[in-house]
């Protein structure tokens, strides 16, 4: 093992364990911060439904990926070709952004008439729907950086 490798491998334990410590620090925040992150994962899923979930996964799975693609490049080792899953993971990825949005957006207006229309609930969910495009460019954008062919 070089330096550079091990020098590597500290600064990403480091970066890995940075939120444990953070956490450990707290007394009873780690347990509110579970809270919030479970609710906070049930309202999005309630916002734009069943296109959360797999964007999701496909944003971990991308992110994963170009996390190892950075470290292997940091570490001075031959990236190797992408997988042949990331191509398609990135056009799903702005699909499902897409797609969310729209499904918000048509439960956003859905039986509602114009004598009916409050700006408050609508712009709430209008947000909400938006977001999912949000969460699909910014997974596609990782996942294009991460299927960059090595140099």
């Amino acid at each position: 093992m070089t330096k550079r490798s091990g020098l590597v491998g500290v600064a990403l334990a480091g970066l890995l364990a940075s939120p444990a410590l953070l956490l450990l620090g707290q007394g009873d925040a780690p347990l509110a911060l579970v809270g919030r992150a479970v609710s906070g994962f049930g309202a999005a899923v309630d916002s734009v439904g069943w296109v959360f979930v797999p964007q999701f996964v496909l944003g971990a799975a991308i992110l994963s990926l170009a996390l190892q693609r950075l470290a292997t490049k940091a570490a001075g080792a031959t990236l190797a070709a992408p997988p042949v899953w990331l191509d398609p993971a990135v056009e799903s990825a702005l699909l499902l952004g897409l797609l969310g949005t729209i499904s918000g957006m048509v439960q956003g207006f859905v039986g509602l008439s114009p004598e009916e229309l409050e700006p408050g609930p609508l712009v709430h969910s209008l947000g909400a729907a938006l977001r999912s495009s949000f969460v699909g460019f910014a997974i596609a954008l990782v996942g294009v950086w991460a299927k960059a062919r090595p140099q």
